[in-house]
């Protein structure tokens, strides 16, 4: 398919829920598309808040794919607050910084990039690119 038919594809009579500053979270993704939502977009994250040190991890608790900061990059405080974090137990481990669950949103999420580097762009998207689709 040409770049064309793809976008065609994806946006032609489609109901798609808008970008959000801190509002396109899992949960509200999850619930538009639940409701007929086509494609709905992640928030906007940074390129590199994307890369490195960032892991993709498989949650298997929650059957999530999660994009990770680790603990450990985090300074001493912010590490303490995140290990204090009694609401969000798995906070101990880093901070999640973007959700996806592929059994709902699987060829439905769009992911929202801030950059203004190019090359940081492309590192991004190679990061996120098998678990989003545009």
């Amino acid at each position: 398919l040409t770049p064309q038919e793809i976008a065609n594809h994806l946006f032609l009579n489609s109901e798609i829920l808008a970008p959000m500053v801190r509002a396109s979270t899992t949960p509200l993704r999850t619930l538009a598309l639940s409701h007929g939502a086509s494609l709905v977009y992640t928030e906007e994250l940074v390129d590199r808040s994307i890369t490195s040190p960032t892991e993709r991890i498989i949650n298997d608790e929650l059957g999530t794919i999660d994009y990770r900061v680790p603990k450990h990059t985090y300074s001493a405080k912010v590490q303490r607050r995140l290990e204090n974090d009694r609401d969000n137990p798995d906070a101990a481990n880093g901070a999640v910084i973007l959700r996806i669950d592929p059994t709902v949103e699987r060829h439905k999420l769009i992911y929202q990039m801030g950059t203004g580097e190019p090359n940081l762009a492309l590192d991004a998207a190679l990061t996120v690119v098998k678990d989003v689709d545009g």
